[in-house]
């Protein structure tokens, strides 16, 4: 802890080291076939310490990637995938986008992908941050009565994780950060009607469990 401590002091510190230790630890990716946490590399070993049960060791190894990538949400999810940076941006009021960083970042580039990442770009799952072949959904071939069967379904299996303290759903509030609700169907009022060809189209959402 004491080195990855001193690390992220140097990179907040002086842009010249931010900048060498950048393309050391991040170097453009070439190969999203496997999750960022999987693999030997410096990347790969930081983004495991961001879900560590040490909460001073995944602060600062958070952190650390999230300065490297000049504060940037969309930069750090691309590199350590949604998953895993999920703690970083609840805590930092960022899981709405969106950030005014704290440091006085460059404005030059120093993040052209390569034509391997390029090639494979929008199949990269944002959540896992790997790359995941199209799939059929499972909706297809579907009526609108039996997708409504199911979603129901869904929401009483929700529901009674929920009752028996196995899970707490949240919401998503306008300061970016999640707050508990009381049940599943305030999650409903808040989504409101939803066609199910929109909940195919996007993968994010604004309520996480």
């Amino acid at each position: 802890m004491p080195i990855l401590t001193l690390m992220v002091e140097m990179v907040q510190a002086n842009r010249t080291i931010r900048k060498f230790v950048r393309l050391r630890v991040l170097p453009p990716l070439r190969d999203v076939t496997k999750r960022p946490e999987e693999g030997r590399t410096l990347r790969n070993k930081l983004c495991t310490l961001m879900t560590s049960p040490l909460h001073d060791v995944k602060h600062l190894s958070a952190n650390f990637l999230f300065i490297l990538c000049k504060e940037s949400v969309d930069r750090l999810i691309k590199y350590t995938g949604y998953g895993n940076a999920a703690g970083l941006l609840a805590s930092r009021g960022l899981m709405l986008g969106g950030n005014k960083p704290t440091i006085d970042y460059s404005s030059g580039s120093e993040d052209s992908d390569t034509e391997e990442y390029v090639r494979v770009r929008d199949m990269v799952n944002p959540v896992t941050g790997r790359y995941e072949p199209p799939r059929p959904s499972p909706l297809e071939g579907m009526t609108d009565e039996q997708k409504e069967h199911e979603a129901m379904k869904l929401v009483n299996v929700l529901d009674k994780l929920t009752r028996n303290n196995v899970i707490q759903p949240c919401r998503i509030g306008n300061d970016g950060k999640p707050h508990p609700v009381e049940s599943v169907m305030e999650l409903q009022e808040g989504m409101g009607v939803m066609n199910p060809q929109d909940c195919s189209d996007h993968s994010d959402s604004d309520y996480s469990f």
